[in-house]
């Protein structure tokens, strides 16, 4: 009849040990070479919003900040997946803009000027 709600701090603790955003994103930026204004600067993202996010491991970002990054660092397709479920998201096979990403990293792309004008020639919003 009841469910049991799951305290907050339950809730935290499994999403600490899984590993929040920032967490990943300083992981993968390590292991890349660890030149991070190289990763931002490829992810379109500014030094500010960088700085943001690692600094403030619980700072929540957007579907396409967590794309523009598993795009600058090269990730596979299963790394980008589990970056993206780090933010709390997934790409679906339902939205558009999301078969795009999902093909290209199927293809190998890993330049976001070629996803962006992929996207754009959809008639989807590019990456700016």
């Amino acid at each position: 009849m009841f469910t049991r709600v799951q305290s907050s701090k339950t809730v935290n603790a499994q999403f600490t040990r899984a590993g929040t955003f920032a967490d990943m994103l300083s992981r993968y930026v390590r292991e890349r070479g660890g030149d991070a204004p190289a990763i931002y600067t490829a992810a379109r993202i500014d030094r500010r919003t960088y700085s943001s996010i690692v600094s403030n491991p619980f700072r929540p970002v957007s579907k396409r900040t967590a794309v523009q990054f598993a795009f600058a660092l090269r990730l596979t397709r299963q790394e980008a997946d589990e970056l993206l479920r780090s933010a709390g998201f997934a790409l679906s096979p339902s939205i558009p803009e999301d078969i795009v990403f999902a093909e290209a990293l199927a293809d190998g792309v890993r330049d976001l000027q070629i996803v962006s004008e992929r996207l754009y020639e959809r008639g989807i919003k590019a990456i700016r």
